[in-house]
């Protein structure tokens, strides 16, 4: 029986708009209980990884893919903007709803 290899397979599934986005909410909600930013980071970096592969990211863009890298790679502060391009970049919006107890 053939083994998957795990990241190949999540990339493929982060190919689907649908799932990436519930992908990044997860991870952003882990973000919001735990305090642990660099697993967010790695969800941007992970559908960032899989627009490449799949080759649904433009051509072109106002900045250059090692900005990209330094924004995700967490070399510089990952500011609104920041996330805000990288979101619009892949093709993903924020949907806000109350927290319900």
């Amino acid at each position: 029986m053939p083994v998957k290899n795990y990241q190949d397979d999540l990339l493929k599934r982060l190919s689907n708009p649908h799932y990436a986005s519930q992908y990044l909410k997860v991870a952003l909600d882990e973000t919001f209980k735990d305090g642990n930013k660099e697993a967010f980071i790695l969800a941007l970096n992970n559908i960032m990884q899989a627009k490449k592969m799949f080759k649904s990211l433009p051509e072109t863009t106002e900045k250059s893919q090692e900005e990209i890298d330094q924004i995700l790679g967490q070399k510089e502060q990952l500011t609104i903007e920041n996330l805000l391009f990288i979101l619009q970049l892949v093709g993903i919006s924020i949907d806000f709803k109350p927290i319900l107890d």
